[in-house]
């Protein structure tokens, strides 16, 4: 993640407005599937609770940041719109917002926001009138240009572009090494060439072809791709 050009200028500034004290009540990260928004929510959402005292947040050590990386920390939610029952999960937490008092940061990173109804989006606008101190939303699409207008002109914006496929290569080489695997640049550069942009497709496919259990070349590559499109 921190090879990424286009991440680090997100995290770089999300990391500046926090020294600065001036966290929007709303965040909107976009762009294609697999290229950091939720990791990059993530990392925002322990700067917010961490309790470190130095000036590098989040720290990742402290009890906070742990808890957020493990996916429990009670002040940070995570709601897939798409899921089942995802939009009325929303809707809850919006009710719930309505009425809080809160002296720690409360965040809630909502994935796949463009398929929130009309109903929803009146909610959240509501709140966004008169934003409760400490209240955070984190909004994630892949689909903006669905995004009602009036949300959208509330949001801090963040364009997540395609990664490039280096830095893609970089990542999938720390992966190889980590898992033992023994796999040659070309291989590498195929499957980040075949995931348009997405370290997330180009991870899915390694960990696959590690998994057919021979050497991992461009011909294995090729098969499963193959494979996969029939």
């Amino acid at each position: 993640f921190e090879d990424m050009v286009g991440q680090r200028i997100v995290t770089q500034a999300l990391s500046n407005a926090l020294s600065k004290g001036k966290i929007a009540p709303v965040y909107l990260f976009q762009g294609s599937r697999g290229t950091g928004k939720t990791t990059a929510a993530r990392i925002f959402a322990s700067a917010l609770l961490c309790l470190s005292n130095g000036l590098q947040k989040p720290c990742g050590f402290c009890k906070e940041c742990i808890s957020v990386s493990q996916s429990k920390c009670p002040e940070v939610r995570e709601v897939d719109a798409a899921s089942n029952n995802g939009i009325d999960r929303v809707k809850v937490l919006l009710e719930k917002t309505l009425s809080a008092n809160l002296s720690l940061y409360k965040v809630f990173i909502i994935e796949e926001c463009h398929v929130l109804t009309v109903e929803t989006w009146n909610a959240l606008l509501k709140i966004l009138e008169e934003p409760p101190m400490n209240v955070v939303f984190i909004l994630i699409t892949t689909d903006p240009d669905r995004l009602p207008r009036t949300v959208v002109s509330r949001c801090h914006k963040f364009l997540f572009p395609k990664i490039r496929d280096l830095e893609i290569v970089k990542r999938l080489q720390k992966l190889a090494a980590l898992e033992k695997l023994a796999v040659d640049s070309e291989t590498l550069q195929l499957i980040a060439s075949r995931s348009d942009g997405s370290l997330r497709d180009a991870e899915i496919t390694l960990d696959q072809v590690s998994l057919l259990g021979q050497q991992i070349n461009s011909s294995t590559v090729q098969e499963l791709v193959l494979t996969l499109d029939l």
